[in-house]
């Protein structure tokens, strides 16, 4: 887009305070927003550098302040080889310099009360309070769908409703972040370029002027004749028409009495009024033949010091009358040849012509007296045939014409039919591409809805196996008992179950269970322990759920073994876990896996005794009274695990498990690794220190450690440092008390870290 000619509204701004350095960056015309425009013809943000014109190089820094964050830029008066804009030759992005075009100052001015206007939505009663919003020093108040204004920011009164004005409307995202309305109409009254004073401008007067006669004083008063204003531009010719010049309802006569008036004598130069030179008398011609007088009858030339006429014209006839008139002729002439006047016959015709057409009954006779002299009808008709008449070239003219519009209408025609032709190909295609892509989404809608109907009825028919296999092993308990080991072994195997030769079977049988958001899990935690009587807080309810997604291991200390063991049958009642969950007290005691279903629940499997049995894809709970029996084990040395310390339970009543509560699948608590929220480059970063003066851990353990960290970091209150907290809390503390170390030189290292140095 070409911005000559062009009144640009823009963002003014000092970019570089120190330097004195200002930019304006073009935002709106009357066209439209040019943002995108500008940034193609002015790379690097669309901005212009400003540099001082060479009439302000003392004033520009302090003209630049005072017009505010918005301005415009006015090329409406600026010629096209005025070069406003240049490049930029100290364009160095390197330096700082980013604005590759220059903008020279004196087209950079205030906002005019004109050509943009802001809209503000409000009441008209507010209109003090929109001045305050105002960037355009008139604006106008929109109340529903009312138009008030326009209203003066300097002086604010109270608007009427807005008159019909033609205008366009566009949202305008400014660079301060606020996105306004502004009304742009094509109305400015002026130019906004500088017009020259007559004081500086004006020629002094001579001092000669002040001596005016007194009888021209009234004309050098009158006041000077304005210039006539520009004419309208003439109207094209009409096709097919007369042209129409004379008055129609005048005839002949009437028409040719409104043609003769007399000519104006201002208009003859020939009839003013001149000092005519004092002729002196010829001598009379002798009686003799032959004889002559004194004076010669050859042209001399005519020497006088006669004052040169103002007029040319007027000088040339003057005279060639009075050497037409008074001088003798170049030739001899015959003796006895009498000198006079000859009159002219033209004028002396014209001069009876008019005092015989005052006569009305001689202006018929005149008439036909003129019409019938050879030759006058041809030089007569081309004057008067001006409106009905037409002559040959006319004629053509207008034929030629006439073809030229048959011409122009019928391009016109076939022009339109071609933009209705390209519009109706558009339109064709859009309706095809149109039904193409519907076609195309509905075969894949179908094909997805195929797709989802085949997956829930392979989920359903996974569960119906679940349940026929659940069937099968209860009927497989109920006959060890009364059948041959044997034959049960036979059959166990055969079904490729894993079941115990020996001793009571502890199964394990995950069920299908519903996806649970993070926070819907939290805060199930929190309900069911708060529904047992145990106060949990957040932060605690997140490292059970992250150890229990982490950790295939957790050892759990309580001094009160009793009460735990009541709150986990609770906590897996309200989780929908209790056929998943099983509580290992007795060697006897076999644990045995049943397959899992499809978003199957957790297998947890809670244990007092000191070995244990390896088990795939359960998560295994170690209880102990005290954290030393835990960690006094050949396991734990070559792979630590966490362990949680937990404070005296007091009773905790054994709960019915709710008839609505829906199982949650194991997908939901692994979903919990999602949300990690710090690197290992971080976490050890922060660990370091401690890891260094502490008993090294076993790879698993810290790879469990970190991600641990990097989950809780993201979920706690308190962020990093409680997560780091608690993951030494419980990985760090065991293992410093299981190897022997000294506390001290941990202990220096623990001050941000509350939990772990009130256990340490």
């Amino acid at each position: 887009m070409n911005f000559d000619r062009s009144l640009l509204f823009s963002w003014l701004e000092e970019d570089n305070i120190q330097r004195a350095y200002f930019r304006v960056r073009p935002l709106l015309t009357t066209e439209g927003d040019i943002r995108a425009e500008a940034e193609q013809l002015w790379p690097n943000e669309g901005c212009l550098r400003i540099v001082p014109d060479r009439n302000e190089q003392h004033t520009f820094k302090v003209r630049m302040r005072t017009l505010g964050s918005y301005c415009v830029v006015d090329l409406t008066n600026q010629p096209v080889d005025a070069g406003k804009i240049r490049t930029n030759k100290n364009f160095r992005p390197d330096r700082g310099e980013v604005n590759q075009y220059i903008l020279y100052s004196d087209t950079v001015h205030e906002l005019p009360e004109h050509t943009f206007y802001q809209i503000i939505d409000g009441a008209a009663e507010d209109y003090a309070a929109a001045c305050e919003k105002s960037i355009t020093p008139l604006f106008y108040i929109r109340q529903g769908d009312t138009l008030y204004g326009p209203v003066r920011k300097t002086s604010p009164q109270k608007p009427d409703t807005a008159g019909e004005a033609a205008g366009t409307l566009f949202e305008l995202p400014c660079p301060d972040g606020v996105t306004r309305l502004m009304l742009c109409m094509n109305d400015a009254p002026v130019a906004m370029a500088a017009i020259p004073m007559a004081s500086e401008s004006a020629s002094p007067v001579p001092a000669a002027s002040a001596e005016i006669p007194a009888e021209n004083s009234a004309d050098a008063a009158a006041p000077i004749a304005q210039p006539e204003e520009a004419k309208t531009e003439d109207a094209p010719l009409p096709i097919a028409e007369p042209l129409k010049i004379l008055d129609q309802s005048k005839d002949f006569e009437e028409t040719l009495q409104s043609l003769d008036k007399p000519v104006s004598k201002g208009a003859n130069l020939l009839r003013q009024q001149e000092a005519k030179p004092a002729m002196h008398p010829i001598p009379a011609v002798m009686d003799k033949p032959g004889v002559l007088s004194g004076t010669p009858l050859v042209r001399t030339p005519l020497r006088t010091s006669v004052q040169q006429p103002k007029n040319r014209v007027q000088e040339v006839i003057s005279n060639q009358w009075s050497i037409g008139k008074y001088e003798p002729p170049a030739q001899n002439l015959p003796a006895g040849m009498a000198m006079r006047k000859v009159e002219n016959p033209v004028e002396t015709a014209c001069n009876s012509l008019r005092a015989a057409w005052h006569s009305s009954d001689a202006q018929g006779q005149l008439i036909d007296c003129i019409l019938s002299l050879d030759g006058v009808r041809a030089r007569l008709e081309p004057k008067l045939c001006q409106n009905d008449g037409v002559t040959i070239l006319q004629k053509v003219l207008r034929d030629r014409l006439q073809d030229l519009e048959a011409e122009r209408l019928t391009a016109l025609c076939e022009l339109d039919k071609a933009r209705r032709d390209v519009d109706a190909y558009k339109a064709e295609l859009l309706s095809g591409m149109a039904g193409r892509i519907q076609r195309e989404t509905g075969r894949l809608e179908a094909d997805k809805a195929a797709c989802e109907k085949h997956v829930n009825e392979l989920k359903a028919e996974v569960n119906a196996l679940t349940l026929q296999r659940d069937a099968l092993l209860a009927k497989v308990a109920e006959l060890q008992s009364d059948v041959i080991p044997s034959v049960i072994a036979k059959l166990a195997a055969d079904a490729h179950m894993i079941a115990p030769m020996n001793g009571i079977p502890l199964r394990l049988s995950p069920e299908a269970g519903q996806s649970v958001a993070p926070d819907v899990l939290i805060g199930k935690l929190i309900a069911a322990c708060a529904a047992s009587g145990i106060t949990l807080e957040r932060n605690q309810a997140i490292a059970a759920l992250v150890l229990l997604a982490v950790s295939p291991r957790i050892g759990i200390a309580c001094t009160t073994p009793a009460p735990l063991s009541t709150l986990m049958k609770n906590l897996t009642a309200a989780f929908g876990w209790s056929n998943s969950y099983a509580h290992q007290i007795a060697p006897e005691q076999k644990p045995v896996t049943s397959l899992r279903p499809v978003d199957g629940t957790p297998a947890l499997l809670m244990t007092s005794l000191p070995h244990y049995a390896i088990l795939q894809d359960v998560s295994k709970l170690l209880l102990s009274r005290n954290a030393t029996s835990l960690t006094r084990n050949v396991a734990y040395d070559m792979c630590q695990w966490p362990i949680l310390l937990l404070p005296a339970l007091p009773f905790v009543p054994e709960l019915a498990p709710a008839a609505d509560a829906e199982p949650v699948s194991a997908a939901s608590v692994t979903a919990l690794l999602d949300t990690a929220a710090a690197s290992d480059a971080e976490i050890d970063a922060v660990l370091a220190p401690v890891l260094n003066a502490a008993a090294p851990l076993s790879g698993a353990a810290r790879s469990e450690m970190f991600r641990f960290i990097a989950v809780c970091a993201g979920l706690m209150d308190g962020g990093l440092p409680v997560a780091v907290d608690w993951a030494i809390l419980l990985w760090i503390v065991p293992a410093i008390e299981r190897g022997g170390r000294t506390h001290a030189a941990v202990k220096a290292l623990l001050d941000e870290y509350p939990l772990s140095l009130e256990k340490l």
